[in-house]
């Protein structure tokens, strides 16, 4: 019968290979899958996943006592329940121990951020050039906000301190100006945030009609909090939108990936209040502008056109006279070329009776006669030629005093 161990036995031999070959802690990169905590103690479960297939190849519990959870709190104070959070990639500095009874646990001693921030980093970078790829990158900033903003629809957390104090700030806004706003309740942190948030674009673009804009409202956060919104599917949502996509998701300094997708960007949900209050201001204080322009063009045009009826009541009074002293004078000017016209006429006729007249006068044969001529008459016509004549007829002769009568028979 072949030589055996005990488990226990084997179990012990393999305490101590590792207590041997793990004397020291080591760092380990790994993701949680799981986390919990009980009495101070937090229990994780750790996982690495192969970078093509992301399948897990490896996995293993570790646990973080009540003092090392102490430290970490003081060390990364509001980062530590960021780092601890299902889904993310950490970076731990573990102590490998072997339990002959529990296995092998790893005990976590500390924690390096900068490893996480900078895995986040590098995804979102890779996430951004696929977008960008995609042609999606820019693609919102297309969209035109609407003159004035009245419908909103929000995608955020009722009870999200971001949402609460944006949507007080923007109702008790000093212009008067009333809103409504639409909530599209999602998990704003964590594994559910990216289903969530795209479901709630989706129903937003069945009612794309009824809103004017789309804002995205989480309020403040650490770098790893907003993590869920370095996201592709995210990301791509947004820039496909047919609406302006504004967010307030509460960063500082660094832009997610949902920022630089989006039409506008703001840092705080109250300055995104601001910036719909202060649109529709600058929209109505060109309208006011354009108000008091159009009022003042008007007037000036009343005014002026005021001055030109003056003017043609003026002219209208003074043409008349002077059409009808115009008239008057061509009227004159007519009576006085008819009266001299007239003279001239019955001058001209006068002297022409004159003329005929006097002539009458000399061509009278009285004064013809009187200058030596006789008329010749047979018969009482006047004879003209000598073969008029007849000589067997009785001839009568005119002279200028008497009429004698000629008998050639005698």
């Amino acid at each position: 019968m072949p030589a055996s161990y005990t488990l226990y036995e084997l179990n012990e031999y393999i305490r101590r290979v590792i207590a041997l070959n793990f004397a020291e802690p080591i760092w380990v990169s790994c993701e949680i899958s799981q986390v919990k905590e009980v009495r101070g103690n937090v229990y994780l479960d750790l996982v690495y996943h192969d970078e093509k297939s992301q399948d897990i190849t490896a996995q293993i519990s570790a646990s973080i006592w009540y003092k090392s959870y102490l430290f970490l709190k003081t060390k990364l104070g509001a980062l530590l329940p960021s780092l601890l959070r299902e889904g993310t990639h950490i970076l731990v500095k573990v102590q490998v121990e072997f339990s002959e009874r529990y296995g092998m646990k790893l005990i976590i001693e500390d924690i390096d951020p900068s490893f996480t921030i900078g895995q986040m980093e590098m995804n979102r970078q890779k996430i951004l050039q696929k977008l960008s790829d995609d042609g999606l990158i820019g693609l919102n900033k297309n969209q035109k906000m609407s003159s004035v903003v009245k419908r909103i629809a929000v995608i955020s957390s009722a009870t999200a301190a971001g949402f609460i104090d944006f949507q007080n700030h923007l109702q008790h806004n000093s212009y008067g100006y009333t809103y409504k706003i639409s909530l599209y309740q999602v998990a704003m942190q964590g594994q559910n945030t990216e289903k969530d948030v795209t479901k709630a674009f989706d129903a937003i673009h069945e009612s794309v009609n009824q809103y004017d804009c789309v804002l995205i409202i989480r309020g403040g956060g650490s770098k790893l909090d907003l993590s869920a919104f370095d996201n592709y599917n995210i990301g791509a949502k947004i820039s496909k939108c047919n609406l302006p996509v504004l967010t307030g998701i509460g960063h500082d300094i660094d832009s997610t990936v949902a920022d630089i997708c989006a039409s506008y960007s703001l840092k705080t949900p109250t300055a995104l209040a601001d910036y719909i209050i202060e649109h529709n201001f600058r929209f109505e204080t060109t309208l006011t502008e354009v108000t008091h322009w159009i009022s003042r063009m008007a007037g000036q045009l009343i005014k002026n056109k005021e001055l030109e009826l003056q003017q043609t009541i003026q002219i209208l009074k003074i043409i008349p006279s002077e059409i009808i002293r115009t008239n008057q004078v061509s009227i004159n000017y007519i009576n006085q070329n008819i009266n001299t016209s007239v003279k001239t006429i019955l001058h001209r006729h006068t002297e022409r009776l004159k003329t005929i007249d006097s002539n009458i006068h000399l061509l009278n044969p009285k004064n013809i006669l009187k200058r030596g001529y006789s008329i010749i008459r047979q018969d009482n016509t006047v004879i003209k030629r000598s073969t008029d004549l007849d000589k067997n007829k009785d001839i009568q002769i005119e002279f200028f005093d008497k009429e004698i009568k000629v008998n050639t028979h005698e």
